[in-house]
């Protein structure tokens, strides 16, 4: 997977360069089935990440469930769009705003995970793997979208392990 830029593989409410999602769906997937000795088509394609990469891979799969059959998400900050504001995190707020916009936006809305399987269609969606560790901030987030998957029937698992949002497990 390429380098995301800390843009949660979106395009970006407020930086015109930030075109992520854009370059993944548009060109980076025809580039790499034109160039390597891979398999072409949705059978044949994942999509995977870590932490940001995770929120991105799950995005990814829900706004496009026609480019891939499997989307794997380590650790993701799935509720990234949702989070209100918080006076401790204001340097992480602002970046955040001007990738998911500000609170309310049309941009905000259109990448929440949380809304999206609202409208999803379970049966269309990647199957989706979800992991998370249990002594990390992230763990009640990716609760509650296991929750909403199950609630939703999609295909998917979840687990959560020892382990903290880092690597020293």
């Amino acid at each position: 997977m390429p380098e995301g830029n800390s843009s949660y593989d979106i395009n970006a409410a407020e930086r015109p360069q930030g075109k992520y999602e854009d370059y993944i769906v548009n060109d980076l997937i025809t580039a790499a089935e034109s160039r390597f000795p891979i398999a072409a088509g949705r059978n044949h394609r994942a999509v995977i990440g870590v932490s940001m990469g995770g929120f991105g891979a799950i995005n990814l799969s829900l706004r496009h469930p026609d480019l891939f059959v499997f989307a794997g998400a380590l650790s993701p900050a799935i509720d990234v769009p949702s989070r209100p504001f918080s006076i401790k995190r204001i340097g992480q707020w602002r970046e955040h705003s001007s990738i998911f916009g500000p609170w309310g936006s049309e941009t905000r809305r259109a990448n929440d995970p949380y809304l999206l399987i609202r409208t999803a269609d379970p049966v269309r969606t990647p199957y989706l793997y979800l992991s998370c560790g249990e002594q990390e901030g992230l763990l009640p987030a990716n609760r509650k979208f296991a929750r909403f998957l199950t609630e939703h029937h999609f295909r998917f698992e979840f687990h959560a392990g020892r382990g903290a949002h880092d690597w020293n497990q």
